[in-house]
């Protein structure tokens, strides 16, 4: 990514390195792994680094409605829609790598309307 977007994220020198771009998506380095286990047929999992689509689609924006009111439940149902991580993931995301992921994704969020007279 350019210097300036990750300069206007108002993320730490240290953060900014955790971040790289891959053209259509962004790939974010994880403080702490998150380890979960996608069923009860399948063995533990381990994510080291979370790769965030940049194209948000209607099924991304669907995921935070599913995921009730709560700010923080529709962030983590945004951000596991994003990477391709079940729900479960995401409530093990630590809370250091949750602020640099939403610093992230936030520029790629619909703008609200504005509403009323101008």
């Amino acid at each position: 990514m350019t210097s300036d977007f990750l300069a206007g994220l108002g993320l730490s020198e240290a953060e900014r390195g955790r971040i790289q771009d891959l053209g259509d998506s962004l790939r974010v380095t994880l403080l702490a792994p998150i380890t979960y286990r996608h069923s009860k047929l399948e063995g533990e999992r381990t994510l080291t680094e979370l790769s965030l689509v940049k194209t948000l689609k209607g099924k991304h924006l669907k995921a935070m409605d599913q995921a009730g009111s709560g700010g923080i439940a529709q962030s983590l149902a945004l951000v596991g829609a994003l990477a391709g991580v079940p729900a479960q993931a995401m409530d093990e995301l630590d809370a250091r790598d949750m602020e640099v992921v939403l610093a992230v994704v936030e520029p790629f969020l619909p703008k609200p309307r504005r509403t009323g007279m101008s």
